[in-house]
């Protein structure tokens, strides 16, 4: 049962710690018992967001908030329970002030109480707040409750490994989809990602107390197999659950490296410690998640451990070791930046030059170097930087850049006014490149008019044209439009393999004084096979749209009235399709 007593028991560690942040912000605001037990209030975060909570008594029996979090409590519900709470206590101080004060002499003196019981239903926060209150002015107390705990946890010598197996058992342990959180939204998960997350907390927060004993064997166990068990263990579910501000991967990644960071930087921490450290850290940059998902850069926690404990030689030893294992990773231009800027800090720019020309062949090296040029005007030299990278771009070392590199070279041009070199680039990449329009357009001010025509029609018959209408639209439909060939804009609409109904529905009204028969009987045909294919509301719905712009045609009123006619017939069973079709 949960109450307003032992709610925190229900609710994951890190929603709890972001509702308390509310809370004690003053987050909350409005809050008003509407009627007994039902309680109102708005808190403000991004949004201002309402809840709802119904209680009975001090049972919380349902709660309700309008803010996108999908899980089973949010930070909003909890700062309002943590608000009703509190007003609650304030009501009861008033009641017990009015109350008569027992004096010692007439204190009643209690029957034997059993603890056991007595702990059962009194609420975690509650016998922690004791706890931390009678330790502040009982010394006696203070010393048994560190022995007792501090002593459990940090005096076994081999407590590291321990650590270590006991966190790689958590995701082992939960592989139940049907106790996920998220089994509503993702049937087929096949770990309980909320539990495993709810149990790290508890381990990176023993990991920062052992961190303020100077436990560092712990710590550094913890830390390490958090990430360990991250990367092996990361599924891509995660890539949904990382967008949510309280649960993430990356937190618990961030928390583990910095733990990691505050052992070096440790006056206790040894040399053999650190060095120990650094390796399995090359061992865990090795694993593939961290690469391809990037939620923590494992290779930049190592550097900075590398600068703090070693002079930047040995760091530049390290990142040689890297480039070497990883130049054919999509990530390896990361490498060379933190090589070039190491270099420069330690003012060897000619080595830092000699390292960017020799990795010139990453497109993000080559674009770094452009960006550079053009900021200092030396135009030729990024033209011909570019040049390179479009020569190595059709040799397919890296395909797709070309356009890319045109695209900068564009802007040069347009920048210092070479109106020839604009065109040509702008036709190079109206015929090979995506966004056509755009260089249509350019192109059509640049052209004297009497020789766009055929200037526009060589253009085209160089173009490949994709034949696929996206939403309906298409470069080669939108620019027979503007230059009114309706011909042509017939043919490119007769000819459509994919989405033709869509295609119809989007430029047929341009053709309507000139080819609305030929349409018309376009229009019927489809509809009549995509009517026979498909059934329920949407696609009726679909069809009454399309039905829409048919009638907008010449002669398209009769056509359609005949065709909703001959579909009122065939589907008479569809009772959906007629009540869509009554409209017409």
């Amino acid at each position: 049962m949960i109450t307003l007593d032992n709610f925190e028991n229900f609710v994951p560690y890190k929603i709890l710690m972001r509702g308390e942040e509310y809370y004690d912000t003053d987050a909350v605001s409005e809050l008003e018992e509407t009627s007994p037990g039902e309680w109102t209030a708005t808190v403000e975060g991004t949004d201002d967001y309402n809840v709802e909570i119904s209680m009975n008594g001090k049972e919380v029996e349902s709660w309700y908030c309008d803010c996108p979090y999908d899980g089973e409590i949010c930070k909003h519900v909890v700062a309002a329970l943590l608000a009703i709470r509190d007003n609650n206590k304030r009501v009861s101080r008033s009641a017990f002030s009015k109350m008569r004060i027992v004096t010692k002499e007439e204190e009643v003196v209690q029957p034997d109480v059993d603890i056991k019981q007595l702990l059962s239903f009194i609420s975690p926060q509650e016998i922690s707040t004791f706890i931390s209150e009678y330790a502040s002015t009982n010394p006696e107390f203070k010393a048994a409750f560190l022995k007792r705990f501090i002593f459990k946890e940090s005096s076994s010598t081999s407590k590291g490994k321990d650590y270590r197996t006991e966190i790689q058992k958590i995701f082992n342990s939960f592989g139940d989809s049907k106790k996920s959180r998220y089994h509503n939204r993702y049937n087929d998960y096949s770990r309980d990602w909320e539990t495993v997350f709810n149990r790290m907390d508890v381990f990176l927060k023993k990991a920062d107390f052992f961190l303020s004993l100077g436990d560092m064997d712990s710590t550094i166990a913890i830390a390490l197999q958090t990430l360990r068990s991250i990367g092996e263990n990361y599924e891509d579910e995660l890539l949904y659950i990382d967008d949510d501000d309280d649960f993430g991967t990356s937190l618990y990644c961030e928390h583990a490296g910095g733990l990691l960071m505050k052992v070096v930087g440790h006056p206790k921490t040894t040399q053999k410690q650190k060095t120990d450290i650094l390796q399995e850290l090359r061992q865990i940059a090795e694993i593939s998640t961290y690469r391809n998902y990037g939620i923590y850069d494992i290779d930049e926690l190592m550097m900075q451990i590398n600068l703090s404990i070693q002079p930047t030689e040995k760091a530049l030893e390290l990142i040689d070791g890297l480039l070497e294992t990883r130049k054919d990773t999509h990530d390896l231009y990361q490498l060379v930046l933190r090589k070039v800027n190491l270099l420069l800090e330690q003012n060897e720019e000619q080595k830092a030059n000699e390292t960017i020309r020799q990795y010139l062949y990453l497109t993000e090296i080559r674009e770094m170097e452009v960006e550079k040029l053009i900021v200092r005007c030396q135009y030729d030299e990024a033209i011909r930087l570019l040049d390179e990278g479009i020569e190595i771009a059709k040799e397919e070392i890296y395909p797709g850049t070309d356009s890319k590199w045109l695209e900068i070279k564009l802007k040069i041009y347009e920048t210092t006014n070479r109106t020839s070199e604009v065109i040509d680039t702008c036709r190079l990449l109206f015929v090979t490149g995506r966004d056509k329009l755009t260089y249509y357009n350019k192109l059509k001010t640049l052209i004297p008019k009497e020789q766009w025509k055929s200037f526009l029609d060589a253009m085209m018959k160089e173009t490949e044209f994709s034949n696929y209408f996206s939403f309906g639209e298409n470069d080669e439909a939108e620019i027979y439009v503007r230059e009114k060939d309706y011909e042509r804009l017939f043919m490119l609409l007769s000819s459509v393999n994919y989405n033709q109904l869509e295609a119809l529905m989007k430029y047929a009204h341009h053709l309507k004084n000139t080819h609305s028969e030929p349409l018309i009987a376009m229009y019927v045909s489809l509809l009549n096979d995509y009517a026979e294919q498909n059934m329920g509301r949407n696609h009726y719905e679909f069809v009454a749209q399309v039905l829409l712009c048919a009638k907008k045609l010449n002669g398209g009123q009769e056509a359609v009235k005949r065709l909703v006619a001959e579909f009122r017939i065939k589907y008479k069973r569809r009772s959906a399709m007629m009540e869509v079709l009554a409209r017409f």
